[in-house]
């Protein structure tokens, strides 16, 4: 009986002594917030998220949806009421639906908050929705520069203009192609990936557990379905939907950036319908190529940061310093 009364003391003063020390962290830094965050096993970045003053709650970052998700499972546990006559049609990646509105006062990232956020509620029993009560979208992190440390574990939000006026030596900078979606002011955004010697525009999606090619790209790279191994199905946030196979890169290149022997699934999903004029080529990458590097999105400048390897460095990179 007289163990839980010191426990409670010891944990008065830890906690005091850690805020001490993000908040010297950030005064030196920059940032305007750093919270925590760690990979499920299905390579989602998820963080501690507060609603409306209660949490925290596991929110998973996603770059490819444009707008932020509470799931029905914390929606009722907090009592949170949609908004009469509100709805919104969300394209995922395997199919499209109409949600409901929440009306929330306010969610929160460390010491960052957003006042009455524009969020939808969605069932989240897919298997991509498993393990998590939320989503914060692109419409949440473009108010920021965000960026990730692997060593530390942490992410940054910080105010766009600093990371704007700063030179980040030893990192390379990949061009951000904006499509804009609803009328919400949010984007996802593209880059140009080299699988073997072929260019693909390819899909910043750090809610997607894995790398995805359509039809259209795995031809481009000569791929029949005889070349392809195993049948595991996709899950989106929506639906689910069966993957027609996969295959292994070589090599995965963007700018100065390169990654060997990366695994990717070939189906033509939905998400490819909505983004790609035609049958044209078209990637998605996941946040399982991130996962291993430092990297900043810096959403003001359309650009990704990324640092690199030392047997990288050696490559010309005009736009690292600009």
């Amino acid at each position: 009986m007289s163990v839980k009364p010191i426990l409670n003391v010891f944990g008065v003063a830890a906690a005091a002594m850690m805020l001490l020390g993000c908040a010297a962290m950030l005064d030196q830094d920059g940032a305007l917030a750093l919270a925590p965050y760690r990979v499920q096993d299905n390579g989602r970045i998820v963080v501690d998220v507060n609603v409306n003053g209660d949490g925290p709650f596991d929110f998973a970052l996603d770059t490819g949806a444009s707008i932020s998700v509470i799931h029905d499972g914390l929606r009722k546990q907090l009592a949170l009421q949609p908004d009469p006559g509100r709805t919104v049609i969300i394209h995922g990646a395997v199919t499209s639906g109409r949600f409901p509105l929440l009306s929330v006062d306010r969610i929160a990232v460390g010491r960052e908050g957003w006042v009455n956020p524009r969020v939808a509620s969605m069932p989240g029993k897919t298997p991509a929705g498993r393990g998590i009560d939320g989503i914060l979208g692109v419409d949440f992190l473009q108010r920021y520069a965000v960026g990730f440390s692997t060593r530390e574990r942490v992410i940054r939000l910080y105010p766009p203009e600093l990371v704007g006026s700063r030179t980040y030596r030893g990192w390379t900078s990949v061009p951000l192609e904006p499509e804009y979606f609803g009328s919400s002011g949010a984007a996802l955004y593209l880059f140009e990936i080299d699988i073997g010697k072929q260019k693909i525009p390819a899909l910043f999606d750090l809610g997607a557990g894995l790398n995805v090619v359509n039809w259209a790209a795995a031809r481009s790279l000569g791929l029949e379905p005889a070349d392809l191994t195993g049948d595991e199905p996709f899950s989106g946030a929506i639906d689910t939907t069966d993957a027609v196979g996969r295959f292994r890169a070589d090599k995965v290149k963007t700018g100065r950036v390169r990654w060997r022997d990366e695994e990717f699934s070939v189906a033509d999903l939905e998400v490819f319908e909505t983004l790609v004029n035609g049958d044209a080529p078209y990637a998605i990458l996941g946040a399982g190529l991130f996962k291993r590097r430092d990297f900043i999105i810096d959403f003001a400048r359309r650009r990704l940061l990324v640092k690199i390897a030392m047997h990288e460095s050696d490559v010309p990179d005009e736009d690292a310093g600009s």
